[in-house]
């Protein structure tokens, strides 16, 4: 008990990003093309699966609130 759950994603300052991207930027100085179009596409995917989740919760919590009625959020 007690124990608080956060479900959002931890949030990078803009440094961290920044340090980040000049990380990947660095390492594929050392990669070849395949492999920078591997980590593109493994990021890529990342968003996908963060879009069709969100769009399977915004579908849900419609659903409850318009159980019969109109659309919940009309935008």
């Amino acid at each position: 008990m007690g124990q608080l759950l956060n479900y959002t994603p931890p949030k990078l300052s803009q440094h961290a990003i920044d340090a980040l991207c000049q990380e990947l930027i660095d390492a594929a100085e050392f990669m070849a093309d395949e492999q920078i179009l591997c980590v593109a596409d493994a990021l890529h995917d990342t968003l996908r699966h963060r879009k069709q989740l969100r769009s399977k919760i915004h579908q849900r919590v419609e659903e409850r609130l318009c159980s019969g009625g109109g659309p919940a959020f009309p935008f």
